[in-house]
C-alpha cells in the first residue's frame, strides 16, 4: 500500500526537480541576443576608455565620439534590453543590476587579461566608423555569446532533454 503512495510522490518530485532549471533560466530571442552582445560591447568600450587612457590618452575623446555617433542605437538597445528583463520577470531593476554586473566583470577583466588595452583600443576606431547595423555585427563578433543569456532554442533543447530524463525516471518508478 505504501508503494502506491510513494510512486505518485516520486513522480511529482522528479517532475518538480526537472522544472527547476526552467524557472531560473532566461533565454533570449535573436534580437535580444544581439542586444545583449551590443550592451556588453558597449561596456567593454566604456571600461577600456577609463582604464586604458594612460596607454592611449585619446580614448576619452574617442569614447565621447562613439557615444555621440551611436546614442540612438544605444537608446534602442536599452529598450530591447528593458523588454527582455520585463519579459523574464526581472523588471527594470534586473536590467540595472545586469548593467552593473557587466561593468564590474569588465573592470575585473582589465586587470586579469594580459594585453587588455592593446586588444580594445583598436575597437574604438571600428565602432566610431560603423553605422548602427555594423556596430551590432562588430559587437556580436567581439563578444560572442553574451553573459548570462543563451538563445531560446538552446534552452528549449535543454528543457526537452531534462523532461525526457524525468519521463525515464518516472517510468522506472512505476
Amino acid at each position: 500500500m505504501a508503494a502506491l503512495y510513494f510512486r505518485p510522490a516520486a513522480l511529482a518530485l522528479v517532475l518538480g526537480l526537472a522544472a527547476l532549471p526552467a524557472l531560473g533560466a532566461s533565454c533570449g530571442t535573436p534580437e535580444e541576443i544581439k542586444a545583449a552582445q551590443l550592451r556588453q560591447f558597449h561596456y567593454q568600450l566604456q571600461v577600456a576608455a577609463l582604464n586604458c587612457r594612460n596607454d592611449d590618452p585619446s580614448l576619452p575623446g574617442k569614447w565621447s565620439s562613439y557615444i555621440h555617433h551611436h546614442g540612438g542605437t544605444m537608446s534602442a538597445n536599452a529598450n530591447v534590453m528593458r523588454g527582455y528583463f520585463t519579459r523574464t520577470g526581472k523588471g527594470v531593476a534586473g536590467f540595472d543590476r545586469y548593467n552593473t554586473v557587466l561593468t564590474n566583470r569588465e573592470s575585473v577583466r582589465v586587470h586579469e587579461t594580459e594585453g587588455y588595452c592593446e586588444m580594445h583600443v583598436p575597437l574604438f576606431e571600428k565602432a566610431i566608423a560603423a553605422n548602427g547595423p555594423q556596430l551590432i555585427t562588430l559587437a556580436g563578433e567581439t563578444v560572442g555569446r553574451p553573459v548570462d543569456m543563451s538563445p531560446c532554442t538552446e534552452t528549449k533543447k535543454a528543457e526537452a532533454a531534462t523532461e525526457k530524463k524525468a519521463k525515464k525516471v518516472a517510468t522506472r518508478t512505476n
